[in-house]
């Protein structure tokens, strides 16, 4: 903390506090909504958000994750522009998606999800712009209004999940709340984010040195981020789906949602301050293992409890909170305890391989897991195994492959 003449903790509790207030929404609604909504319904709404997921994650085409390495405001404005129009693009491009509904429900085997493609491209075009703010509002190290946002998102989408649903909306009433919350976040972000900006600075030869500069972004993180995102939600829901039902990933994702949101808490918090405080320590010269040692160990003495609990209490937690009917998700949460909290203690120092530009070698390491944990899910669902025997058997290769990143983001710091 002396070396980096930061204030750390002050910035982790601004964030964790935000964080904090706008999960507490969700976990006060949550036994009202698990109780109007069926889990058939929550897994058309995952579904649908993880394709969200897959598209969103590269639709500024990574750019906004580099916004707060540059040490010139110039480049960084420029940067903050070419982003900002990569966004628009691909955001226009995902409208093509509403050709394929039907295609779409058979490919899952689920007629319903078809029904609301057509709500894909506003919610990429949200998260794209809601992303975008969030980097640079974080390269101005106001902390405070990335708290704001996310309170006010929570609060609008989990009210409205309950208010829509109550009324009957359904399905729709689901995705319409998610993307108002998504729409207020931004509301909140987007004025202030120009106090930062200078539209002077903008011209086409600094976007093409810049876009030059950063291109391993679009090239290899892009790549990178989209198979995770592909592999852990996408493809991981689909399997899921397909080969047990809507009802069974109506379970597993809320599940997911719940036993990760309060992690997230933390998580997310210390990686935002990790990434731009490690990249400053680097940028002097300065060693970012303490700053690496402490993080981890923040989630851990959050993490670690938690999940204890769940491995004691996991099935009558969720009965008696969400009801009986979502029991089985309290099993799943058992299985899936070690790979969830290996993730969180990675998820923090996950930016080491860029902040030291090792894009390629975290790439290709993901892929290798990627490939282990899902040949092993392929196998249980192709020998027609139950659920669980499945997931025990993908549950184990994450937990070795997050132990292995681990180890690994530390020797990179070491190294370097």
């Amino acid at each position: 903390m002396s070396e980096l003449k930061k204030p750390y903790y002050k910035n982790f509790i601004l964030l964790f506090t935000g964080n904090s207030i706008s999960q507490i929404v969700p976990f006060l609604l949550a036994p009202v909504i698990g109780r109007i909504f069926s889990p058939q319904q929550l897994a058309v709404q995952e579904n649908f958000l993880a394709m969200v997921s897959l598209i969103s994650v590269i639709v500024a085409g990574r750019y906004e994750i580099a916004l707060v390495l540059p040490k010139i405001q110039k480049r960084a404005n420029n940067l903050f522009v070419l982003a900002l129009l990569i966004t628009i693009c691909i955001s226009l491009l995902s409208l093509l998606t509403m050709i394929f509904p039907n295609e779409i429900s058979k490919w899952y085997k689920d007629e319903e999800l078809g029904k609301y493609i057509y709500y894909l491209a506003p919610a990429v075009f949200l998260v794209g712009i809601n992303n975008i703010f969030t980097q640079w509002i974080i390269r101005a190290e106001k902390y405070s209004l990335i708290s704001t946002s996310r309170i006010s998102q929570s609060v609008t989408q989990n009210a409205g999940y309950a208010l829509l649903g109550y009324f009957g909306w359904g399905i729709n009433g689901l995705i319409i709340a998610w993307l108002i919350g998504n729409i207020i976040s931004v509301i909140v972000l987007f004025f202030p984010s120009l106090n930062y900006f200078n539209k002077k600075d903008i011209n086409s030869v600094e976007i093409k040195s810049v876009a030059k500069e950063y291109r391993d972004f679009p090239i290899i993180n892009s790549f990178h981020a989209f198979t995770g995102i592909f592999a852990e939600q996408f493809l991981l829901f689909f399997l899921i789906t397909r080969n047990y039902g809507a009802l069974v990933l109506g379970l597993f994702a809320v599940m997911n949602r719940y036993i990760r949101a309060p992690l997230s808490l933390v998580g997310g918090a210390v990686g935002q301050i990790y990434y731009r405080e490690a990249s400053e320590a680097k940028n002097n010269n300065i060693s970012a293992v303490p700053l690496f040692n402490k993080s981890v160990k923040i989630v851990a003495m959050v993490s670690i409890p938690l999940l204890l609990i769940v491995l004691f209490f996991g099935p009558d937690l969720f009965a008696i909170y969400l009801g009986e009917k979502w029991r089985a998700a309290g099993i799943y949460a058992r299985i899936m305890a070690l790979p969830i909290l290996f993730n969180f203690l990675c998820s923090p120092v996950s930016s080491t391989p860029l902040i030291y530009q090792k894009q390629k070698t975290a790439y290709l390491i993901g892929i290798v897991g990627y490939i282990i944990s899902f040949g092993l899910l392929f196998f249980g669902t192709n020998k027609g195994y139950p659920f669980e025997t499945s997931l025990w058997m993908y549950s184990i290769a994450m937990t070795c492959y997050y132990i292995f990143l681990l180890l690994w983001y530390r020797s990179l710091i070491r190294t370097n």
